[in-house]
């Protein structure tokens, strides 16, 4: 038995019990599709009902709903001609208020395929899937305080891009576009592209984008993957419009030069994009994420706004050193962090790392400092997950406090997207709740 088992052994009582285990079939595995944090959302419990979509092992897509209280489960699987060779094009879904079930997929820098249930009854199937927009990567929906579904992407590339906005008409058919970007990167010398942690909406309506600027090569030569920030805008009217966490007024578009910059990361620390925010017991937004402070081993960090203004907390003890170096999806030795917030206070940290031998770990870190010292740990899921990364279910912990993920073992191979990488992995999904 390595080292790093016994020590997880020893550590105490376990913060969380297993409960449900839904078995979901065969999965594509070939890259990390199925398995990157950016699907907003890959599962997501609303009242009753559990839904879940992902690509299969063909690359066609399943959806799934779950009614929880008779656990039965209806099935759908719809065909699918743009296989998921790039760990980019995954699926992301939402829920409209009419119940009805909406998917975006398919894209890297290209037209978005989008769909949704004919009605809230899954068995009356889905409409054909329409290409929509130019140059589109990672779809979000959010449901916004009024019930509004909206969409948000990245229009653009990686180092030279936009966030755009849609949200669903009262009509329930029709997108009503944002007049302008959210958040915009293109601009003079040197353009940069943005990238979103996860979105926090909070119950009264409250919205926080992290943001992470990806800088232009040419601006920042020697060929690693540079990252700028952490940025956090909020927005109290749907995104409408945009404020710093002070409240100051932001423009309509957000731009590395007119927003908030509340942690400094040096140029050249590997700071991950796309990585987890939250909401802390206070009402106070959180970030996690992960960069090195100069001696080249990364480290996962949260950070969160005080009445001093933000503090910062390094929740990960790692050895391992890396750089973010290359392009496409990297095939990295830890998982982004997922970040989730027990109703007393206490922070949950799940990842992935080499370290851990690649097994699916939680740790949680006790208020107010979240220090690690002191924190509980437990293995998840005690299996090599290749480079999976947490996929968490937001409903079921915000809704009843239960930890949902969809878990698959997955490849990623540097340099490979848009690959035919064929491989094929059991998918499900897992349950806990807190001990």
């Amino acid at each position: 038995m390595v080292v790093w088992r016994r020590i997880w052994a020893a550590i105490g009582p376990k913060p969380f019990r297993a409960t449900r285990h839904l078995e979901l079939g065969s999965a594509w595995a070939g890259n990390s599709v199925n398995c990157v944090p950016f699907r907003k959302d890959a599962v997501l419990t609303r009242g009753g009902l559990r839904h879940a979509a992902f690509f299969d092992e063909s690359g066609d897509v399943v959806v799934i709903r779950q009614e929880l209280s008779q656990g039965s489960t209806e099935r759908i699987r719809l065909p699918n001609d743009r296989k998921p060779h790039d760990a980019h094009q995954s699926i992301s879904l939402g829920i409209d208020s009419a119940g009805r079930i909406h998917l975006a997929f398919g894209a890297h820098s290209q037209p978005l395929l989008v769909t949704r249930s004919r009605s809230d009854n899954l068995g009356d199937g889905f409409e054909e899937s329409q290409e929509r927009f130019e140059k589109a990567t990672y779809p979000m929906f959010l449901t916004l305080a009024d019930g509004t579904l909206a969409l948000l992407y990245r229009h653009g590339r990686h180092d030279a891009g936009e966030i755009r906005m849609e949200h669903l008409a009262g009509d329930g058919t029709n997108w009503i576009a944002r007049p302008q970007p959210l958040v915009s990167g293109f601009g003079e010398p040197w353009s940069c592209g943005p990238y979103l942690n996860t979105p926090v909406v909070t119950d009264d309506g409250t919205i926080y984008l992290f943001i992470v600027w990806r800088m232009n090569r040419q601006a920042v030569p020697g060929g690693g993957v540079v990252n700028a920030g952490i940025d956090c805008v909020m927005s109290r009217d749907g995104l409408r419009s945009l404020v710093t966490t002070g409240g100051a007024n932001l423009p309509e578009t957000v731009t590395p030069m007119a927003s908030e910059r509340v942690v400094t990361v040096p140029l050249g620390s590997s700071l991950i994009n796309q990585a987890s925010a939250g909401l802390l017991r206070e009402g106070e937004p959180a970030f996690l994420t992960y960069w090195q402070t100069g001696n080249g081993v990364p480290q996962y960090r949260l950070g969160w706004r005080t009445k001093r203004g933000w503090q910062v907390s390094q929740v990960s003890a790692f050895r391992t050193e890396f750089a973010l170096r290359g392009g496409g999806t990297l095939p990295l030795p830890h998982s982004r962090p997922e970040l989730l917030v027990c109703r007393d206070g206490r922070a949950v940290v799940l990842s992935r790392s080499t370290e851990h031998d690649n097994r699916l770990l939680a740790t949680v870190l006790n208020p107010p400092d979240y220090r690690l010292a002191g924190a509980r740990r437990q293995i998840l899921v005690d299996e090599d997950l290749g480079y999976y990364e947490p996929i968490v279910d937001r409903g079921a912990w915000r809704e009843r406090q239960e930890l949902v993920l969809y878990v698959q073992h997955c490849r990623q191979g540097r340099g490979r997207d848009g690959k035919r990488d064929l491989a094929a992995a059991p998918a499900r999904l897992m349950s806990w709740v807190l001990s």
